[in-house]
Parts: C-alpha cells; structure tokens; sequence
C-alpha cells in the first residue's frame, strides 16, 4: 500500500511477470493507469497513457499528483494493458491523506468573536467611530479568547480532516477513539488505515448527551475495527465538522449573485439587523466572517419632508416591506433606528448612534449598512458562487458565552479608560472611595463556565 499528502507527488510502478514467480516481460504497448475512490467509486484519473514511463523490461511508471483538495481516503489505481493479445492488469491501493495543514486552513481562532461589535456598542451606548470600533475590537479579540481558555474548548465550527493515532490498548478497549483536545459535532468521512469505515459501524460519544462528541466507537456487534495499516502514527482521519454545537438561525438572503472572490457581500434588510461585525455567517456551504458593514442605497427614497425635531419620527416609504424593526437607516447625515414598520411608514429613533438631528426633504436617498465585507471561505470551507437571494444563515455561540464575552469586553473598556484603577465613590459630593464591584462578573464567570465549560474529567491530559 504506498500513501501520499495531497498536492504532492508518489510515484506508481507495476510490474508484469511472464508468469507468477517468473521474469519481468513486456507488455505489446504501454499499459493505461486510471484511479477511483474505494469508498464511493468516484474518478480521481481517468484512464490515460500520457505520461506512463518504462524505466525498465515489464516496469512501468507514473508520476501521480492528486490534487490537494482531494478527498482523503483510499485509492484504487489499476494499470490495464495487453501481452501478447491478452488483457492483464494490476492494482495497488493507495491511501491519500490531507496536507499536513488542512486542518488548520482558515481556522486559526484569531478574529473569530463569540459577540459582535454591535453588542458591545448597543450596551455601552456609543457612538460608532473609527477609534472606538478598533478598541472595541481589540476588547473582544481578548475577550473571546479569554473565554475559551476559562472553558477550555473552542466553540466555533470548523470543517476539517484531523489524525489520530491507531488506539492500540492490549487488554483495554482498542475499539474505543479518544479525540482528546478535539470535539466532534459530524463526521463526514472516517477512515483507519487506509479503509473507510461506515457510518453504521461506529458510534459518537456520549450519545445522550452529544454534541459535542469526545469519542468515537467501533459497534461491537459490525465486524469493522480500528487498524494502524502500516503505522500506526496518524493512522486514522476524520473528516468532519469540529467544534461544540452548530446552533444557526436563518436570518435574511443576499441581495445580489456572488462570485467566487468577491469580499463584499449585499445582503437584505432582514440579515443586516440580525448580523454584526464579528457575526460568523454560512451561505450554502461556505463560511464567511463579517468583518465590517458599510452604507448600501435602499433603492428607496424619503416620502416627506422630516423637520429636526425629535418627534418628527414618520419616514415614508415607497415599500415598508423592504424595511427590518431594529434596522438603522442613513437619511442624508443623520441616522434613525427604526422601531416599528405601519404599512410604508417607518416609526424611527431620531438622531441615533451619536449623529445629529437634522431637517430632510423629500426624495433623499435611504442608505442602510447592508453591505458587509466579509472573509471568504473561513473555518474550513471552500469560497464557491452564490446565486441572488440565497439563504443567510448565523451561527450563534452559547448564550452565557456570548454574555460572557460581553461582559469581558465592557470591563476591559471601561478598565482602559480608567487605567486600571477605577473606582467607585460613595455618598453624594463625597469624596471617599471603594474598590470597583467585581463580583457581578466573577459569578458570571462562574455560572458559564458550570453551563459551558469542559471540566476536568473530560479534558485532555
């Protein structure tokens, strides 16, 4: 059985024999090599001759490169040939494992938040500059990985191929494969030594519980096993999706059709109030993180004339359908929250998000920040194309996570602007002081990790 990384190259030989135990012979004309997948019979090289070499009498050659998206597994490659009018082959299996990084591709937890920057401004109150954005970002970069190291797991998905060695127990339970630092939430495809197990001859663990899922095992009553081929370091793969629980929320479409590289996504009104900055976000198969939102012209226009008076709260529309309760509009340079839809009304919070309450006339162009730039293809996916209106689905951390992370991030905000040495006065006008409160987030702390945290029995060691 020879083994390749996909991307890189192995060098198939087959060699014919006049007869078994006899000497090397050529074959009338040079053999053709062709390769299937094992597990599903799909094509990975059409039958072809080009590039079969003859380094020697009934020796033949091939330099194959499977491509490095390849599905990990094993190979079935068959040389066919005829000697001396008479069809013979030969075959070798050949096992093609992930690139050493596969599972690290795109899924670095760096910019992968558990709230959003729309969170942390909402419960600060404030204003939404280029100062404030990059702070609240650094706020929640910390945060999240806070928060991870308090739970000791991550809990965003990733789609990867990850190795485990052969789990060889004499007289344990060598049925039984421990992730370790690893959770499982799906398996794609799990192979062991170069054979692919189905998914009816093993089980994830706990069942009652999961996911997330710490270990798989063999059914006892199928006759698969976990076997090392010939090593047993890294001797089997799973492919799968990782992480603690996939919980997702469909919450608008795109707005327009998408190409393969395009960074900026139009989405509608529906899925620009539900999505913030740091919002991990799944378009048919592909993830992509928000990583900013900018204005996007509604295609509508203001119905009135608004007076800059904060009563003055009735925008009309040509279309209120087109329009999400909670969304913020831009009407010249003023921002409004809308706050309830009546028909083609819109019901706004005048002067909103820091801006200046101000006079407008009819037939002003309605902005809203429906247009998000995103990092395509992340944790694990493959950027592909995307047809106009496709679902926008979020996936949503744990709730005491995200509070959590909140929390960690106002608290680091507010230490900053107090230099780490805020404190508290008492009495009114007076002038004695007391440490800062920190109970309300210790206990915090406290109750998510009991909710969400992975305890000491169930770690890695």
């Amino acid at each position: 059985m020879t083994t390749v990384i996909a991307g890189q190259s192995v060098a198939l030989l087959a060699q014919f024999y006049d007869f078994e135990g006899g000497t090397l012979t050529d074959l009338d004309a040079t053999p053709s090599i062709s390769i299937v997948s094992i597990a599903t019979g799909a094509t990975a090289l059409a039958a072809t001759t080009s590039g079969v070499t003859h380094p020697g009498m009934g020796s033949y050659g091939y330099a194959w490169t499977p491509s490095s998206s390849l599905t990990p597994g094993a190979y079935l490659a068959t040389w066919s040939g005829l000697k001396d009018g008479s069809p013979v082959t030969a075959a070798e299996t050949v096992t093609v494992t992930a690139p050493a990084a596969a599972d690290a591709t795109n899924t670095s937890p760096e910019g992968i938040w558990y709230a959003t920057r729309d969170d942390v401004k909402t419960a600060l109150d404030v204003k939404g500059t280029a100062r404030n954005n990059t702070q609240i970002a650094r706020a929640l970069e910390d945060a999240s990985r806070t928060v991870e190291d308090l739970c000791h797991r991550r809990f965003y998905p990733v789609q990867a191929t990850r190795y485990f060695d052969w789990p060889s127990r004499p007289g344990g339970t060598p049925w039984v494969l421990r992730l370790n630092d690893t959770e499982l939430i799906s398996v794609t495809t799990l192979t062991s030594g170069g054979e692919t197990i189905s998914s009816d001859d093993y089980f994830l663990e706990p069942v009652n519980s999961g996911p997330p899922f710490n270990r798989v095992e063999i059914d006892l009553d199928s006759t698969a096993a976990f076997s090392s081929g010939d090593t047993s370091q890294r001797a089997i793969s799973i492919s799968g999706l990782w992480g603690y629980r996939n919980t997702e929320t469909t919450v608008g479409t795109l707005a327009e059709a998408l190409d393969a590289s395009e960074t900026a996504v139009d989405v509608n009104g529906a899925a620009s109030t539900a999505l913030g900055v740091g919002s991990i976000l799944r378009v048919d198969s592909e993830r992509m993180l928000v990583t900013e939102r900018t204005q996007l012209d509604t295609g509508q226009n203001l119905g009135g004339n608004l007076t800059a008076q904060a009563n003055s709260v009735t925008v009309a529309v040509s279309d209120g359908t087109l329009f999400t309760v909670g969304e913020t509009i831009l009407i010249d340079a003023e921002r409004m929250r809308i706050d309830d839809i009546a028909g083609n009304q819109l019901i706004v919070k005048r002067g909103w998000d820091g801006t200046v309450l101000a006079a407008h006339t009819a037939g002003a162009d309605i902005y809203a920040p429906r247009r998000l730039t995103v990092t395509r293809g992340a944790l694990g996916t493959t950027a592909t194309v995307h047809s106009d209106a496709s679902t926008v689905v979020r996936w949503d951390p744990p709730g005491p996570v995200r509070q959590l992370v909140i929390a960690e991030a106002i608290n680091t905000l507010t230490n900053e602007a107090a230099g780490y040495s805020r404190a508290l006065r008492t009495g009114e006008g007076g002038s004695s002081e007391r440490a800062r409160d920190v109970n309300a987030l210790a206990k915090r702390r406290e109750d998510t990790y009991k909710v969400c945290g992975r305890k000491g029995r169930m770690r890695s060691v």
